[in-house]
């Protein structure tokens, strides 16, 4: 038969948690090893890391002696011309289109030089009904530079009248010239003044009688009117 005593040590050994059975020192300290076990993981932790972006970023260096001889830089093959820019063209008054058929044929035919002015005729020399039109009319618009269709003399630089601004020149052989409704004080010349084939005389424009601005010019052969268009080029 089991006695007491040994009954007794059985339920006690069956009772008290194992721990009761550890030294002293061990039951006291458990929270301390832990977290010296937590601390070196995150130690490691943070080597591996370190290691892994030391990796995914190699180091870049650069070394460049004092004494090295610095190359040119190299240049495409593209050139660049130089920009020329041209003087605009002189001006040449050729025979403006639309013109009429002159009806004057004599020994002057041909006589002038160059066209008073750049631009088409509206309305030639002869009657217009009962009104006779002793010149041609150059569609000039206002503003445009009127020149001489030969060389001469001026003889008149006048205002009033029908004819406005106007300027007269003298070509010699019994051969004259009228410039007529010119802007007022557009004269660029003077009388007793000679001039050349296409000198600047004034500027085109609209007094005396007239409707819109533009050229009246006629030419006169021994003191009579004669149709321009004969005698010019």
């Amino acid at each position: 038969m089991l006695t007491l005593s040994a009954i007794m040590a059985v339920v006690v050994s069956v009772t008290v948690p194992a721990a009761a059975h550890m030294e002293p020192s061990s039951r006291d300290l458990p929270s301390t090893a832990s977290a010296a076990s937590a601390s070196d993981v995150l130690q490691q932790a943070s080597a591996v890391s370190s290691t892994q972006a030391s990796a995914a970023l190699p180091l870049q260096t650069f070394a460049s002696s004092a004494d090295a001889e610095i190359s040119p830089a190299a240049r495409d093959a593209i050139k660049v011309k130089k920009l020329v820019v041209e003087p605009p063209p002189t001006p040449v008054y050729a025979g403006p289109s639309g013109s009429f058929a002159g009806t004057y044929a004599g020994e002057f035919a041909g006589f002038l030089a160059v066209w008073p002015a750049n631009a088409p005729v509206n309305d030639g020399f002869g009657y217009r009904g009962s009104e006779f039109h002793g010149g041609i009319d150059i569609m000039t618009g206002s503003g445009m530079t009127i020149v001489s269709a030969s060389p001469g003399v001026v003889t008149q630089v006048t205002y009033g009248g029908g004819w406005g601004q106007y300027i007269k020149i003298d070509h010699g052989s019994g051969v004259s010239t009228l410039y007529s409704h010119m802007i007022q004080g557009s004269q660029m010349v003077s009388p007793g003044q000679t001039v050349a084939a296409g000198t600047p005389i004034g500027l085109s424009g609209s007094t005396g009688y007239v409707t819109v601005a533009h050229l009246h010019f006629e030419t006169y052969v021994n003191g009579t009117r004669v149709d321009p268009m004969g005698l010019l080029p």
